[in-house]
Formats: structure tokens, C-alpha cells, sequence
């Protein structure tokens, strides 16, 4: 923990560890992203944002290895995730924002995997709620030949939401973007074998959350009714993803 990072040389990767590879370099780059968008922004907590920024830059350069630099090997130990996700989260209970939200996320994901992949392995023994967290009932559903009927409701739970949550953002209401892009990554999902990180976007875990932020929203009065019906739909979904998931 306190002597390598687990992102060190990945670029170079062999395909033994792709999972492992394209994790750290979506986390690197989300973490560059929501950094820099924050500092250009002129949002608040610009300290953390210059020090997540600047983390970032270093995991970077030590993904790629370009040359070795001692220093930045020191610098990006797994240690260095682990406490900025905490001075993140002290950092949201004073003052929110989205891309405070969004480092602090990328922070815990990589702190997650420093703590989960070994040195020489991507192979990682899921517990049970790991694998809540990275299931579907929808995934790869399209080529289960044998189960129409799983298919024909998948694709209707779907297309469905997709439907509702374009008039939703065309209206600005911001839950629809959430739940948009979520249905995406499942229509990906449900026609094609995906990455890990994919895999978590539009896990039975992810449905849970986003029904229960919806579920707080109906009570709010402020959205539309294709709105809650999307976020009833939702519900379901995550209803319907756990029993499976438990069966």
C-alpha cells in the first residue's frame, strides 16, 4: 500500500490484465476530467481539485512509463486514493458539487481496486455484493437464444426507458440524464459482451440506487409524469434485478 501503485506501468499491460489496464486508465482520465472541468469552472473546494489534478497528471505518467521518475512512483502509491477519498468526503458535507462528487467517486473506485487487484493478476474473488454490484438481469440477454421471454421484457424495460427519459432531458429535468445514460450502457450491455467498468455502470446495484433517488424525487412535486413513470419503471427494475439476483 504504501510502497507501489497499482496503476504503475499499465499501459504496457498484457492481455492477461486488460480488465485491470482499462480500469486504471478510466479512472485516470475521469479524475483529469473532473479536476480540470472543476478548476475551469471556478468551483469550489479549488485546492482539492488542484491536488486531485495534480495526482492525476502523476498516475498518468506512471500508467504510461515513459521514463521512471522515483519521485512520482512515491507520490501515486495506493495510499494517496485512499486519503484524498476521505478529505473528499469531508469536502461534500460542507459544500456540494457535482465534480467535487465526481472526483470523490473516481477517488473511492480507485482506492477500491488498489486494495482488490494483485500485483501480477486482473483475477479478483467477488464476494456476493461485488457481484450485485457488477450484474445485470439484463446483461447479455440478446444472445440468450433459448429465453425469448427474458429478451422481449428485457428490451421492453429498455426501449422504454429510453423513450421516457429523452422527453425528460428535453425538458431539463436533470434525473432523466442520469437514468439516460444508464439505459445506454444497458442497451451495450444487452447486445454485446462488455468491460468491467461497463459492467458496474448498469449493475443491479447502480438500478437500486438510481430507483431510490428517484423514489426521493416523486415525493418532490417537481417532476413531470413521464418522469415518474420512468421512475416507477425504475423500481421495478431494481425489484426485479434483485429477486432475480437472489434466485
Amino acid at each position: 500500500m504504501f510502497s507501489a501503485g497499482w496503476k504503475f506501468n499499465m499501459f504496457n499491460a498484457t492481455q492477461e490484465q486488460w480488465n485491470k489496464s482499462m480500469a486504471a486508465a478510466s479512472i485516470v482520465f475521469l479524475q483529469v476530467a473532473f479536476s480540470l472541468i472543476s478548476l475551469v469552472m471556478n468551483e469550489q473546494h479549488q485546492c482539492y481539485s488542484i491536488v486531485v489534478f495534480t495526482y492525476s497528471l502523476i498516475c498518468l505518467f506512471s500508467f504510461i512509463n515513459a521514463s521512471y521518475v522515483r519521485d512520482f512512483d512515491a507520490l501515486q502509491v495506493n495510499f494517496t486514493p485512499i486519503l484524498l477519498s476521505f478529505v473528499g468526503m469531508f469536502a461534500l458535507q460542507k459544500t456540494f458539487d457535482f465534480m467535487l462528487l465526481g472526483m470523490v467517486i473516481t477517488m473511492i473506485a480507485d482506492s477500491y481496486f488498489a486494495l482488490r487487484y494483485k500485483d501480477t493478476s486482473d483475477k479478483i474473488n467477488w464476494t456476493c455484493i461485488e457481484r450485485f454490484a457488477m450484474e445485470s438481469w439484463t446483461q447479455n440477454a440478446f444472445q440468450q437464444n433459448k429465453d425469448i421471454a427474458l429478451q422481449l421484457v428485457c428490451a421492453i424495460f429498455i426501449f422504454t426507458q429510453l423513450a421516457l427519459n429523452i422527453h425528460g432531458a428535453q425538458q431539463k429535468e436533470l434525473i432523466c440524464f442520469l437514468y439516460f445514460g444508464f439505459y445506454m450502457t444497458r442497451v451495450a450491455s444487452f447486445l454485446l459482451e462488455t468491460v468491467l467498468a461497463m459492467k458496474i455502470a448498469q449493475s443491479n446495484m447502480t438500478a437500486v440506487c438510481l430507483a431510490i433517488v428517484g423514489g426521493v424525487t416523486i415525493f418532490s412535486g417537481v417532476n413531470s409524469t413521464m418522469t415518474n413513470i420512468a421512475i416507477i419503471i425504475m423500481i421495478l427494475d431494481a425489484i426485479l434485478g434483485s429477486s432475480i439476483f437472489v434466485q
